[in-house]
């Protein structure tokens, strides 16, 4: 399956890329906020390609309907539980990746928090046989990868 292994090393690299933006020092032309609605960009399509390569793998042509549509579709693959958690994880970040002039971007912290749920429903979805060499992470205190409705709640502080 060449596309499962492209999707994986796809995944990876969005992982390091949201981890890169979120432990970068302050030099450089983005801004604080900048980078963590950049990692926030990141880690969605992460998210979605993990779905995506799910889908594929289950059911030929899933791949051309809308993310809302596919993870409607998770639901039967991966169980109610596990969809809604991604559908959840997936809304956040899509919120969090708009920007809006009068509304705070998300904070480093709640991207930090965003990341390791990414990175255990992404764990959590792999394909059987994919090999996903995930990032590790040089943060010095990420939150622990226990996933919860918490890190979903889309609050901006």
């Amino acid at each position: 399956m060449p596309a499962t292994r492209t999707s994986a090393g796809t995944v990876a690299g969005l992982l390091a890329t949201a981890d890169s933006l979120l432990t970068a020092g302050l030099g450089g032309p983005l801004t604080p906020g900048g980078r963590a609605r950049g990692a926030a960009y990141a880690l969605r399509i992460a998210l979605e390609a993990t779905v995506d390569a799910v889908l594929t793998a289950e059911e030929a042509g899933l791949r051309q309907v809308t993310m809302r549509a596919q993870l409607l579709c998770l639901r039967h693959y991966a169980g109610p539980d596990l969809a809604r958690r991604v559908s959840a994880l997936w809304s956040g970040l899509s919120t969090g990746c708009k920007y809006h002039h009068d509304e705070l971007g998300p904070s480093h912290a709640q991207v930090r928090a965003w990341q390791a749920a990414v990175e255990t429903l992404v764990t959590e979805l792999a394909v059987p046989g994919t090999d996903l060499n995930l990032p590790s992470s040089r943060a010095p205190q990420r939150p622990q990868a226990e996933v919860t409705m918490a890190a979903y709640d889309g609050e901006h502080t």
